[in-house]
């Protein structure tokens, strides 16, 4: 009618606009974001670094070291304990025997029996991580830390796919804060992991991957030489030295030389048992009060004993030998702390 104002649009005419320049929103492509430095690669995103399933392999840092994925999950670790048994009482003679002109106490004393007990200790790992293919080698070495520790050394090869050995504790964990420190500085690695050394508990999902025997490949001692380099095919052999990495068939997650060729370090102090439950770590405290620190996986100079996925050994953090080398976890800083 005439003097009236027009009415203004109803709502629902409003919301099929603001549906339609939705729409043209979401259908515009997204602006790549570029690197604040010429030639940077753009910093990943943090969920970009997990892994889809487990064995999956990652190269895309510096030094092109093949990466494992490992997810997160339980494992059943083992706690040996080495018991002594008291020597079995000898029975008492009978009054006519005929031995019974020798003194009873110049007799040697039976010695007392040692026995091993294996108690299972359950753990479950809330974070996955990323695990080397294989331990740590002289060319990856040099690249981040610029040294030949090894030069002239006993026990070593010389070339760029034999495991690094002559490291301590400290020179594989110094070796890990400066490749975090490389990664980030090239854009290639997020802030929200970084690289160490595994615990324990990592070392040994990995290194059994879902598997419960005495190895990741089973029960069966005779085959440990189609998966490691240990006391028979490398010492016993005359080949007294660690052998090229990946030489042997892996375990089921594609990890190599998990049992054999060098013992590996791990983050945690020595402690005579292990703690389990969720993400355990033995750090250094008031109940602890050690500094020794673990090492896992047996060695080309050990038996086959050693190399079982639960066989541990530790050592001085400043401790360095031809048997001893390492390789690096790439884990979520939150799962670090």
């Amino acid at each position: 009618m005439p003097g009236m104002r027009r009415p203004l649009l109803g709502l629902p005419v409003f919301e099929t606009i603001f549906a339609v320049i939705g729409a043209l929103i979401v259908l515009l492509p997204l602006t790549q974001a570029t690197p604040d430095e010429p030639g940077k690669a753009p910093t990943p995103a943090a969920d970009s670094m997990r892994g889809k399933e487990p064995g999956q392999v990652r190269d895309d840092n510096g030094l092109k070291m093949k990466l494992v994925w490992c997810p997160p999950g339980f494992v059943t670790m083992e706690n040996v304990e080495v018991i002594e048994e008291p020597a079995a009482k000898k029975e008492d003679k009978p009054e006519n025997d005929d031995d019974d002109d020798v003194d009873p106490k110049e007799e040697p004393a039976p010695n007392p029996q040692q026995a091993t007990k294996i108690t299972p200790v359950r753990v479950f790992l809330t974070k996955g991580y990323w695990l080397g293919k294989c331990e740590v080698t002289p060319s990856e070495w040099k690249q981040v830390m610029k040294t030949e520790p090894w030069k002239g050394k006993h026990g070593t090869k010389e070339g760029d796919d034999f495991p690094v050995a002559w490291v301590s504790w400290h020179d594989s964990t110094d070796f890990c804060r400066k490749l975090t420190e490389q990664e980030r500085q090239a854009g290639r690695l997020s802030n929200d992991w970084l690289y160490t050394l595994p615990t324990e508990a990592q070392w040994e999902r990995a290194c059994r991957a879902r598997t419960e025997t005495r190895f990741s490949f089973g029960a069966d001692e005779s085959k440990l030489g189609d998966y490691a380099w240990f006391e028979e095919n490398a010492l016993n052999a005359g080949e007294q030295y660690a052998h090229r990495v990946g030489q042997k068939k892996a375990n089921p997650w594609g990890l190599c030389d998990m049992h054999g060729n060098v013992w590996e370090w791990c983050r945690d102090i020595y402690a005579e048992k292990l703690p389990g439950g969720r993400d355990p770590e033995v750090k250094s405290d008031e109940k602890t009060k050690g500094s020794f620190r673990v090492f896992r996986g047996g060695g080309w100079y050990f038996v086959a004993a050693s190399c079982r996925s639960g066989g541990r050994g530790w050592f001085r953090p400043d401790f360095l030998h031809y048997f001893l080398g390492f390789r690096p976890a790439l884990c979520a800083v939150r799962s670090v702390q």
